[in-house]
């Protein structure tokens, strides 16, 4: 009979512990190897200067989906939680930032933090509702490239439809509406190609992590109409308030059929914007011009911010069909029947002429 041995047992279970911890120990250094490889430069040896731009309000997430894209970082979840032990997420400043695959995710998370944006070349403001061709005279200006160069990549999108996700419509026959408002700095001696592209880029960002999840929750609306009424409601629009009221006040006029009667489409019909639409203005023979055709125009009549995109996809829930602009400058008042709108139409002119009886009364004082 063989007898018990605590000696023994206990010295076994020692081995066993000892075999246990060295595993943990050999497991856990593994685990550290891979974490700080993973949070290491992508490539080392690679200096191409990489631009991405971060845009406002950008979480972790974005920034994590931006910078791989861009083939910056290695792993995603491995940068969110860098950014997590570093405690800097609450200090990122949205921008253009420039990296080459040599930095590691601390530095990328370092130069986000401290908000060292990258300004280099000319720079190029693209305000909201400007048109392509006040796009384009801004950039001829600052001597950034040839007007009939722009103006055949902007009236040919197929030069960048395999790129760009947002373009696959066919019926997009112009870059018109997807050329970002933002502020831009370019690389002296860039394309006419670049440029735009750098553009087309930050609308991608706009269009990936906000329009797209957005479009997806509203399958019933297209997106190239949402564009067009997006770019009408950035050139009626004062307030941001009335975006939301200005986009359902469209959409209930194409619900009932009726003209959309935009002083904004036929603005876009003429080469240069007049102060005011006259009568005969609105006579003008163009696809643009909503007081004689139905409808959406043929493309966006400007390149609008995210907010007047976003007021197209959730526009108010309201039954107006009329707006007109209160003389102080602060909105409009909207109307659902038409009596209601000419009542504010005449307070409207009476106001105007008022402020201009008033504004020649004192003129008259000052000579």
């Amino acid at each position: 009979m063989q007898s018990y041995n605590p000696i023994k047992k206990e010295k076994k279970y020692e081995k066993k512990f000892l075999v246990i911890l060295v595993l943990f120990v050999v497991i856990a250094a593994s685990g550290g190897i891979y974490f700080k490889k993973r949070s290491g430069a992508y490539d080392v040896n690679e200096e191409k200067k990489v631009v991405v731009n971060i845009p406002s309000g950008s979480g972790t997430d974005s920034i994590a989906d931006i910078l791989s894209d861009a083939k910056l970082i290695k792993n995603k979840l491995v940068f969110k939680i860098n950014v997590k032990m570093s405690g800097k997420a609450s200090q990122f400043k949205a921008g253009e930032y420039q990296f080459d695959q040599s930095y590691t995710n601390d530095e990328i998370i370092d130069d986000i933090a401290a908000g060292k944006i990258h300004h280099s070349g000319p720079k190029v403001t693209v305000k909201e509702g400007a048109t392509s061709a006040e796009i384009i005279d801004e950039l001829v200006k600052k001597k950034l490239g040839i007007k009939e160069n722009y103006e055949k990549l902007i009236n040919n999108p197929d030069e960048f439809r395999d790129k760009y996700e947002f373009l696959k419509d066919k019926n997009i026959k112009s870059l018109e509406g997807f050329l970002y408002p933002s502020t831009y700095f370019c690389s002296e001696g860039e394309s006419e190609r670049e440029v735009l592209s750098r553009m087309l880029n930050k609308f991608d960002e706009i269009y990936k992590y906000k329009i797209k999840p957005e479009m997806e929750k509203h399958k019933d609306l297209n997106f190239y109409d949402v564009m067009k009424m997006a770019s009408i409601v950035e050139k009626e629009a004062v307030l941001d308030e009335d975006r939301p009221l200005i986009a359902s006040v469209f959409y209930n006029r194409l619900a009932k059929d009726m003209l959309l009667q935009s002083d904004a489409t036929v603005q876009y019909a003429f080469k240069e914007r007049k102060k005011v639409v006259s009568y005969n203005d609105l006579k003008v023979e163009s696809p643009y011009n909503s007081y004689k055709y139905k409808g959406l125009p043929p493309t966006p009549i400007a390149n609008p911010a995210w907010e007047s995109i976003e007021a197209a996809i959730n526009p108010a829930a309201t039954e107006y069909l009329y707006f007109v602009a209160k003389e102080d400058g602060g909105g409009n008042n909207y109307a659902k029947t038409y009596e209601e709108h000419l009542k504010y139409e005449k307070q409207y002119k009476e106001q105007r002429e008022k402020k201009k009886q008033e504004t020649q009364n004192k003129e008259s004082e000052a000579n």
